[in-house]
Formats: structure tokens, C-alpha cells, sequence
């Protein structure tokens, strides 16, 4: 997951999300504060990409995962990518991302 965040920051997404993917199969449960944490970086990248469908897919299941494990980090990524979905409140998943966030 490491290197995916690292070609992240490279410009590489196509292999990061795949590198990003593959490690988040490979932890246990008990590492879902780590998890959360990468679905959030996987979204802020989606919304670099103009992509708000998987970035409002990967932020919901991260704001979840955090709430469900008292990830503080976590909450705080996915409310900072918050406004980046501003512009794309009519894509699938972003209503429901908005909604859970205000809960």
C-alpha cells in the first residue's frame, strides 16, 4: 500500500490503485484504521482525476471505517476532501457521502 500512495504522489494512478487494492486485501481486520486511511487517499486521488463516482465510493467506506473503529486521522482526511466534492454534488454516492458526513 505504501508504494501505491507512493506512485500516488508520482502521478501514477493507474498502478497505484491496483498496488493500493492489493494491499488493503491483504489486512487483517485489525488493521482497519490503516485501511480507512488509504480509501481515503485512493479518493482524494479519484477526485484528481475528475472521478467523484469511486472517490465518493472510497471516501464513504473510509468515513465508515473510521467512525466504526474511532479513527480520528481518518474522519479528518475524509472531511477535508469534503469541499473537493462540491462541484460534483449530483454524482452518484456524493448526496449519501454529504449526508453521512452531517450525521
Amino acid at each position: 500500500m505504501d508504494s501505491g500512495q507512493a506512485l500516488l504522489d508520482l502521478g501514477d494512478t493507474g498502478r497505484a490503485h491496483q498496488l493500493i487494492t492489493e494491499g488493503e486485501r491483504l489486512l487483517p481486520t485489525a488493521r482497519d484504521k490503516t485501511r480507512g486511511v488509504f480509501l481515503a487517499y485512493r479518493a482524494a486521488s479519484h477526485l484528481d482525476l475528475n472521478e467523484p463516482e469511486p472517490a465518493a465510493a472510497a471516501a464513504t467506506q473510509s468515513l465508515l471505517l473510521a467512525r466504526r473503529t474511532g479513527a480520528p486521522r481518518c474522519m479528518k482526511l475524509v472531511d477535508d476532501l469534503l469541499p473537493h466534492f462540491k462541484p460534483y454534488q449530483h454524482a452518484q454516492g456524493v448526496p449519501e457521502l454529504f449526508h453521512l458526513a452531517a450525521t
